[in-house]
Parts: structure tokens; C-alpha cells; sequence
């Protein structure tokens, strides 16, 4: 009876999984998406969806290197429409970060240019990560460590494969949906005067605004250190003589009837004065 199941099983189609349908996403939507009604002021940060047109690999890229891009759907504030479906744009690799050992992943730094409107000037557009990195889930970093440690029972030098063991690159291909942040608002508010306004600075506290960069000065004040002294004070001032000292006057006799005992007196005596030598005798001739 088995051999009959297995048999009927066997004669019966093999399964196959149908492939994913490709959507081309190289060129820019027919239809984009409508704006909401009543925007007249479009603030900074607000997103914008670009395609890519070129690849970007953190093994292949190179510093300096221009990818091309456009804008999947049209940008339209106050029903102007500043920049249509298709629209190119470019960003600028700074610097790439190849994968390295010890799962160590690459990344790719990244500038974007402004979007250039037509008949309304550049928009500044800033990417919401500088730094392009691969982000795994907890779930997957979970998994990963979970199966290093089973592994790792059983396969004695697995610990050396594991140090050696190099990570994934950053690698996204033509045709991936970029999302970008404006830099700058616009301000349709009346439609035949559209104004594209820098965002104000900001203020971490009370303090003043300063530049981001500081000028040097025009020339570097001296230190400040103490002047030469002035003439006719050579050295430290003289120090002061000892004033002469004063005789001790004797001490007063003691009364009747009690028996004090009197210091003994004090006798100040004047130093030795020094004698001259005597002069020799003349030798009679």
C-alpha cells in the first residue's frame, strides 16, 4: 500500500516556485501621487523620493564618484508644479569602507547635490543617513549567535573560521527607491512668487549664533608678560639698618618686708677697639 502512495506520488507533477514579476522601476511614474490639497508652504525636512540610475557598491565605488539619480514623482506645492516626474538629481561618494573580517560590514558616505527646479532656482536636499550601513535586526543578530554557538560544539575549529569570517557589502542597484529630506522650505503661497527660504539657524540655548567656520585673525596679539624694569631700580631696594640699641634701665629697689631677688645686673660693654699697628723704629745709618 505504501509502495502505491509513494508510486502515485512519484508519477504526479513536480512543484516549482513561480518567479517574482519584475517591476521596472528605471523610469519615472506615469501617474504620481496627487499632494494634498491646501499645502502652500512646503517646510524643511519634508521627504522626496528619487530612483537610482546608477549602483552603489561599497567594493566597487569610488571616492569622487557621481551617481545619477531622478525623481520618481513630480514635486507640486500649491498646485505649481517646480519639478516634474523624472527630474535628475546626483550624489557624490566621500568615502567607501570595503567588508573586512570578523563580520566587519561595509559603508558608503555619501553627499547629495541640490535639486535643480526649473525656473524656480536649487532646492538643498540632504540624505537622511550620511553614512550608508547595513542594519541588521536583533532577530538576526539572535540567529546568527545562536547558530555560532551550536556550530562551534560541534566543529572544533570553527572559532578560527568564524575570526576569519568577512562581512557583507554595501552594494544597492539600479532602480532603488532613494529617500532624500529637503534642506530648504518653499513658500507657495502666492503661485506666481515662489520663494525657496534657507532654514534658520540653530539655537542650542540663549547664546548667540555663530558660523561654522571661524575666521583667523588679522594678526595675533602678543602674549601679555611683564615689562623691563625701569632705570635706577637695579635689583632689590636695600634693607633697612638695625637701629642702635637701647640701655636697659635698672630695675627698681624692692620693698620692706618682702624678699625679692634681684636679677642679676647687666653690664653693657663696649666692643674692643681695634689697635694700630705699632710703626717701625728707624735704623741709625
Amino acid at each position: 500500500m505504501l509502495g502505491l502512495v509513494a508510486f502515485g506520488c512519484a508519477a504526479g507533477p513536480a512543484a516549482r516556485a513561480l518567479p517574482v514579476p519584475q517591476v521596472d522601476r528605471s523610469h519615472p511614474a506615469a501617474t504620481p501621487t496627487p499632494p494634498p490639497e491646501g499645502i502652500a508652504f512646503l517646510p524643511v525636512g519634508s521627504p522626496l523620493y528619487f530612483v537610482l540610475d546608477d549602483p552603489i557598491s561599497s567594493a566597487r565605488s569610488r571616492p569622487g564618484d557621481v551617481v545619477h539619480m531622478h525623481l520618481r514623482d513630480a514635486l507640486v506645492v500649491n498646485g505649481v508644479t517646480l519639478a516634474p516626474a523624472g527630474t535628475p538629481g546626483s550624489m557624490t561618494i566621500v568615502r567607501t569602507h570595503h567588508a573586512a573580517s570578523g563580520d566587519n560590514d561595509g559603508s558608503v558616505q555619501i553627499s547629495l547635490a541640490p535639486l535643480a527646479l526649473p525656473q524656480y532656482g536649487t532646492l538643498p536636499i540632504r540624505a537622511i543617513n550620511e553614512y550608508l550601513t547595513i542594519d541588521h535586526t536583533a532577530g538576526q543578530l539572535s540567529t546568527r549567535d545562536a547558530t555560532d554557538t551550536v556550530v562551534d560544539i560541534f566543529v572544533p575549529t570553527y572559532v578560527i573560521w568564524q575570526a576569519l569570517r568577512k562581512g557583507h557589502e554595501y552594494v544597492l542597484q539600479p532602480g532603488t527607491v532613494f529617500r532624500a529630506l529637503t534642506g530648504g522650505a518653499i513658500d507657495a503661497r502666492d503661485p506666481h512668487s515662489i520663494a525657496i527660504q534657507s532654514p534658520e539657524p540653530l539655537f542650542t540655548g540663549g547664546e548667540m549664533p555663530h558660523a561654522a567656520i571661524t575666521e583667523s585673525p588679522f594678526f595675533t596679539p602678543a602674549p601679555m608678560l611683564p615689562g623691563p624694569p625701569r632705570k635706577g631700580r637695579r635689583g632689590a631696594p636695600p634693607s633697612p639698618s638695625p637701629s642702635p640699641s637701647t640701655p636697659v634701665a635698672p630695675s627698681p629697689p624692692p620693698t620692706s618686708g618682702a624678699s625679692v631677688t634681684a636679677p642679676p645686673a647687666v653690664t653693657l660693654t663696649a666692643p674692643p677697639t681695634p689697635l694700630s699697628a705699632p710703626a717701625p723704629a728707624a735704623t741709625p745709618h
